[in-house]
């Protein structure tokens, strides 16, 4: 008997994380949401709470959609300011 095991092997990532952001004091730290997972509101709220009593300011920007497909000219304005206004971005949980 042959059985056949239906799971896929693990994707290939990098595991490096990225620069290190250092100390967070006076750095305002962006964080990118969407309205598709409720639940990222939640996460966003702690992270928030985390990431001020670390002394970093928080600024958050709603995208509206997840895909951002068809970005109007007024959109990606507010996304230009976004990224360009913080230090560090947070823009997606990564699961």
């Amino acid at each position: 008997m042959l059985v056949l095991d239906p799971t896929a092997a693990p994707p290939v990532v990098d595991p490096d994380r990225g620069p290190d952001a250092g100390p967070l004091t006076g750095k305002r730290v962006g964080i990118r949401y969407d309205l598709t997972w409720r639940s990222f509101l939640w996460t966003t709220e702690e992270w928030q709470a985390r990431l001020e009593a670390a002394g970093a300011e928080v600024v958050s920007w709603c995208s509206e959609s997840r895909q951002d497909v068809s970005l109007d000219d007024a959109v990606l304005v507010e996304l230009e300011n976004f990224t360009t206004d913080v230090d560090i971005a947070i823009v997606g949980l990564g699961n």
